[in-house]
């Protein structure tokens, strides 16, 4: 037997109440799959939008900051990329979580080793190059450098180094950055550029946990029945029948789990608010087929 209901029938059935479980149990496993990603995109973007509309304000006064420090824009000249302001001097700009924004002029650090160890992580901005550099333990960083290159920029593989290393570090490049005769770069462009580039990989991000989590504990909870029940539960659903019901069973679950990240909501997180509501929600559902079939069952043989 196959039955086709529509994702937003599922979507509002699955929320209002077990009668459309009797039909979903008999959708296909394809059709179950489709209306599993369109959940996890339509949760994705709830997310997103929600942590991004919280952080649209930390962008706006960050970008102002920046602007206070180096300029309104990005100078791109003969020495490479220099900020509006003061191109000649060096200085640093603390960023959220223990970092440090740090344009050197000459491409050489001139902190010391006290100086930089009070930071988790640095961007270090030379007119001839840029490097990130991240602590990973007392005394040690894992580096990555982008360079000017003759037709495409260089990245360098990731490099451990110790302090005293990254103090010898020396951003020069022989090439120059090329932006088609682009003799400067708006601040506010490259804020606007770089919140784009965060909110696909939060996306993304977001995307990846609202899919993966679904069917790992559906999976995780189909197998520990089987392997645990010994074939007496479910006795009337069979496993893909039992499986599907899972997966819709966590659609309410998911909705009521998206608004703990996209709200910023305390206590839980959301795969723990989606695993308890996915299991009690799935075990009821369940449960009541279980027990109206085999009554169906006794009442036909009774005949």
């Amino acid at each position: 037997m196959n039955s086709k209901v529509s994702f937003l029938t599922a979507l509002a059935g699955s929320c209002s109440g077990i009668s459309v479980f009797y039909r979903l149990r008999f959708q296909s496993r394809v059709r179950t799959v489709f209306h599993l990603i369109l959940m996890g995109m339509f949760c994705s973007l709830l997310m997103t939008w929600g942590e991004v509309h919280r952080k649209r304000g930390v962008f706006q006064a960050g970008m102002k900051i920046f602007e206070s420090v180096f300029g309104n824009r990005i100078l791109s000249d003969a020495r490479g990329l220099v900020p509006e302001k003061s191109p000649g001097v060096e200085r640093s700009l603390k960023l959220p979580n223990e970092g440090v924004l740090w344009y050197i002029p000459s491409g050489k650090l001139s902190g010391t080793s006290e100086e930089l160890e009070k930071f988790s992580y640095l961007i270090l901005w030379a007119p001839g190059g840029l490097a990130t550099a991240v602590r990973t333990d007392a005394g040690r960083w894992t580096t990555h450098t982008m360079l000017p290159g003759d037709d495409r920029v260089k990245l360098s593989a990731s490099v451990v180094m110790t302090t005293s290393q990254l103090l010898k570090l020396n951003l020069v490049s022989k090439e120059k950055w090329d932006f088609d005769d682009l003799e400067s770069l708006s601040v506010k462009n490259l804020a606007g550029t770089f919140q784009g580039v965060w909110t696909i990989s939060l996306f993304v991000q977001n995307l990846c946990l609202a899919l993966l989590l679904p069917v790992l504990y559906t999976a995780i909870f189909v197998g520990m029945f089987r392997l645990t029940s010994h074939g007496r539960y479910p006795v009337h659903l069979s496993l893909s029948e039992f499986w599907k019901i899972g997966v819709y069973a966590g659609f309410p679950a998911m909705l009521v789990a998206t608004a703990f990240p996209a709200l910023d909501l305390p206590l839980f997180s959301f795969s723990t608010v989606y695993m308890a509501g996915l299991l009690i929600y799935w075990l009821y559902i369940t449960a009541v087929i279980e027990r109206e079939s085999a009554e169906q069952e006794s009442g036909e043989n009774e005949q």
